[in-house]
C-alpha cells in the first residue's frame, strides 16, 4: 500500500508540473522555470525517506538523497544569481560530494564514510582557494593534504589498536 501512494504522489508532481510549465511556456504565468531546483529537493527527501522506510537500510539511499537535495540548493543558488559563476564555483561539487557522506556517516557509523566526507571537502577547500580567491593560495593544499592525511593515520592507528 505504500508503494501506491508512493507512486500516486510522484504522478501528482509530475502533472502538477507538467501543467504549470505548459502554461509558462504559453505565457498565462511567468517566473515558474526559475524553480525547477525545488524537483531536485523533492527528489532528494524522496530517497532520504526511502532510506528510513526499508527494512535493509542502504547507504546509497540517504547519500543519494543528500546528494540531489544539496545540488538543487546550490542550482537554486545559481538560477538566482548567475550560472557564468559556475566556470569559478565547480569545487562546490566536490563539497557537495563531501557533505552528502555525512548522514551515511552519522547512520552507519563508521569511519570511512567520514574520511570520504573529509577528503571531498578537502579537495573542495583546496581548488576553492585556488581557483576562486587566489592562485597564490595553492601551496596551501599541501597543508590540507597533510591534515588529511594525518587524520586517516590517526584513525588507522586507532581501528588497529581495537582489533588488537
Amino acid at each position: 500500500m505504500k508503494n501506491k501512494s508512493g507512486t500516486a504522489f510522484l504522478a501528482l508532481i509530475l502533472i502538477i508540473t507538467g501543467v504549470v510549465v505548459t502554461l509558462e511556456n504559453f505565457r498565462f504565468i511567468n517566473g515558474i522555470s526559475r524553480h525547477w531546483p525545488v524537483l531536485m529537493l523533492i527528489l532528494g527527501t524522496g530517497f532520504s525517506l526511502l532510506y528510513f522506510q526499508k527494512q535493509r537500510k542502504d547507504p546509497v539511499l540517504i547519500w543519494l538523497g543528500a546528494f540531489i537535495g544539496l545540488l538543487g540548493i546550490f542550482f537554486y543558488y545559481l538560477n538566482f544569481t548567475t550560472w557564468k559563476s559556475l566556470s569559478h564555483d565547480w569545487p562546490v561539487f566536490l563539497l557537495v560530494t563531501g557533505i552528502s557522506f555525512i548522514p551515511v556517516a552519522a547512520s552507519k557509523k563508521k569511519m570511512i564514510y567520514v574520511l570520504s566526507s573529509l577528503s571531498f571537502i578537502t579537495l573542495f577547500l583546496i581548488f576553492f582557494l585556488v581557483f576562486t580567491v587566489s592562485s597564490k593560495l595553492w601551496p596551501l593544499s599541501f597543508l590540507f593534504l597533510g591534515v588529511d592525511l594525518l587524520i586517516i593515520e590517526y584513525v588507522n592507528r586507532i581501528q588497529n589498536i581495537k582489533s588488537s
